[in-house]
């Protein structure tokens, strides 16, 4: 692969969302057409969208596309005009490459030079067919006179817009041969995307509660154009470039939403910012949510029918869809980062407990996975199962009846069964009722005793951690308004029984702020953080730092979610809220029209990227000497050096100005560790610390 030394990245990168769901989905999609003329990316044979990209929406934009195979004047015109876009007009009078790069580079001082190549192709304005064209020679600086026939590298034009929500320029379309069969993308202004590919059969009918089945290769083109319908959910709260070169890096995004909710089309998960100035291939997957994806009930049905974990199956199947495929789209197999943000981060928890998936993928970044709430067991899991049965009112063992039931009423009777298994056990929140269970196929045990053995993956790289104010996303769930004083107990018993109620307004470490307007709803958000995130990451991480090297994060500034009523947790308030960290990763601020990405949330999503990208690239989100990217130019990443995790409790605290700090709330976590204890050992039968 050829890249501009520290001044552009390469976007050979793919967007793939792979698309389970088709039970009636409650979105209607805009379909586009396919361009019949559009041209195959084995016949352009080495394509590099070419963009500095410093995903501040303040900041104008060049992108153009370099065509790395040599080919003569006249054919490196042709292969643009194929493109869709024509070849860069040379303008006389200029003096030569330098100019070219400036332009390239969003007319800045150029400082650095072209790798690899001598020379690049710049067309001339001279009309007809010549026998001496005019070419850009970078080794001189100046533009040379010869041969058409003479094979060089091309530049062209790359001017269609950046995607935003609710405007696809797709007419810039292109067709790739994978194993799976032939599909046919598009590209903007910085990535190459291939949308809607199927990675398993429609699971309806007899494949309703079933394991997933592998899609059946496409017969005909597939039309990668536009996203299709998202999984059944009771409400809705990039490109791949051809090369001839080193594959790139791959980042698989699992979403979060409870397990209930969201899809990897969702436009605040929108990577082309991500692949095009990380130069990686992200995919982003649906998977069957709800009891569609976690039915089970070992004593009424075989596992041959209704196996269970059928969400988490939907992701490793996924998995596998990618070593198979993602090389024909420019990824690496060999190099794939799983990520992803809540229930995301839960299911990467899953993929660390369970054998089978530990080839699927080389690294790990867990955001925000609400830890101390363990895995089901398989009396709890039937447990839901019976309440959902009952509430569609089919007989326990009756499978036929719940295949019948429509996609309405197998949302509805999930809501009913979910409300009556938190009201069971109020400790596992309502944003994570759904959640992986224990087994004893896929998940062999809870993933703490699994730490504790040394039995996970011990192979995998490890980066995860924390937002500040994770539970303060939920307080106005319970609490829409602040809560007097009087009213603490009552308010901290929606989740712990009244002992440990009593116990934790006990501790000195969780004491209510007289002087605090909102002192109950800020206690609230305070326990909860620390109880179900950040404490038991460390505690975990700690016992894993002895077997191999872990990276934990805390991010100290977010964005709020663009077109959700924001309160309690709104910037302004200062509170850094569970979900406030995804626009930083994606550097997807500014993908919904009217909403902005400038200043310090620009430079701080940035630095996100790079560190994140810097992982995905190296298993160390410490850029190293000689890696391509923007993360060696930027001082916010190489000013810090993130140390990994030890007994000191060392954490990178992410914000525009980061900073390595070691045993934050040490004394609370400890009293938890040792006084007050977890969920996954109070819960789980035969566990204990």
């Amino acid at each position: 692969m050829v890249l501009l030394k520290s001044v552009f990245s390469a976007a050979a990168v793919l967007l793939l969302t792979a698309q389970v769901c088709v039970e009636a989905a409650p979105t209607k999609i805009k379909k586009r057409g396919l361009i019949s003329t559009a041209p195959l990316a084995s016949d352009i044979d080495g394509a590099h969208i070419l963009i500095k990209n410093d995903v501040d929406t303040a900041t104008a934009k060049n992108a153009f596309i370099l065509l790395s195979k040599p080919r003569t004047y006249y054919n490196g015109m042709a292969a643009c005009t194929a493109m869709g876009d024509g070849g860069y007009i040379y303008i006389s009078g200029t003096s030569g490459a330098s100019d070219l790069i400036s332009l390239l580079n969003n007319n800045s001082p150029a400082q650095e030079e072209v790798s690899g190549y001598s020379q690049y192709w710049v067309y001339n304005a001279v009309p007809g067919v010549l026998s001496n064209c005019l070419a850009v020679n970078k080794n001189t600086g100046g533009t040379d006179w010869i041969p058409c026939s003479t094979e060089l590298p091309t530049v062209c034009f790359n001017s269609v817009m950046r995607r935003v929500l609710l405007f696809d320029d797709t007419s810039r379309q292109i067709k790739v041969n994978a194993p799976v069969g032939q599909i046919q993308g598009w590209r903007d202004q910085n990535a190459f995307r291939f949308l809607g590919i199927p990675y398993a059969e429609p699971p309806v009918g007899n494949l309703r509660f079933a394991a997933p089945v592998a899609k059946a290769a496409f017969t005909s083109t597939w039309n990668a154009i536009n996203y299709k319908g998202v999984c059944p959910q009771t409400t809705q709260s990039a490109g791949f470039i051809p090369m001839n070169a080193a594959l790139l890096p791959v980042m698989f995004y699992i979403h979060g939403g409870g397990f209930t909710t969201y899809s990897g089309s969702v436009i605040i998960f929108e990577p082309g910012n991500l692949v095009s100035r990380g130069g990686v291939v992200v995919v982003t997957i649906n998977y069957r949510l709800g009891m569609l994806g976690w039915m089970e009930n070992d004593a009424a049905w075989s596992k041959s029918s209704v196996p269970g974990n059928q969400a988490f199956r939907d992701q490793m199947l996924a998995l596998q869809w990618v070593q198979k495929n993602i090389a024909s789209f420019g990824g690496d197999p060999n190099r794939v980062t799983v990520f992803g943000e809540s229930a995301g981060a839960t299911s990467i928890r899953a993929l660390l407990s369970a054998p089978s998936a530990w080839g699927l993928y080389q690294g790990v970044i867990g955001q925000s996975d609400p830890i101390n709430i363990p895995f089901k067991t398989t009396a709890d899991a039937t447990k839901i199962g019976n309440y959902f049965m009952q509430a569609l009112g089919c007989d326990t063992s009756d499978l036929a009846c719940a295949r019948s039931k429509t996609v309405d009423q197998v949302l509805n009777a999930q809501v009913t069964a979910n409300a009556e298994a938190l009201n069971d056990d109020k400790w596992t929140t309502w944003a994570l009722v759904e959640r992986p269970t224990i087994d004893g196929d896929l998940i062999p045990a809870e993933f703490s005793q699994l730490v504790k053995a040394g039995t996970y993956n011990t192979k995998a790289n490890i980066m995860w951690g924390t937002v500040h104010d994770e539970a303060g996303l939920f307080v106005p769930q319970y609490f829409p308004d602040p809560v007097p004083i009087a009213n603490v107990t009552d308010s901290l018993e929606l989740f712990f029984d009244a002992n440990r109620t009593t116990q934790i307004l006990a501790s000195q470490y969780f004491q209510l702020n007289t002087s605090d307007s909102d002192a109950v709803r800020d206690l609230f958000t305070l326990a909860g953080t620390e109880y179900y995130f950040f404490c038991p990451l460390r505690y975990l991480s700690r016992e894993m730092a002895k077997i191999k090297k872990t990276y934990n994060f805390r991010f100290n500034r977010g964005r709020d979610t663009p077109l959700v009523g924001q309160n309690y947790c709104s910037s302004s308030t200062g509170r850094v809220c569970h979900s406030a960290d995804i626009q930083p990763s994606f550097a997807s601020g500014a993908a919904v029209p009217g909403f902005s990405q400038t200043g310090d949330d620009a430079r701080f999503a940035r630095q996100v990227v790079d560190r994140f990208t810097t992982f995905a690239k190296s298993g160390n989100p410490n850029p190293q000497a000689g890696q391509q990217g923007f993360e060696l130019t930027n001082a916010d990443v190489t000013g810090v050096s993130w140390s990994p995790y030890d007994s000191s409790n060392p954490i990178l605290e992410l914000n525009v100005k980061s900073a390595m700090s070691s045993n934050l709330e040490n004394d609370a976590c400890t009293w938890i560790d040792t006084v007050f204890l977890y969920e996954f050992w109070l819960q789980i039968p035969g566990n204990s610390p």
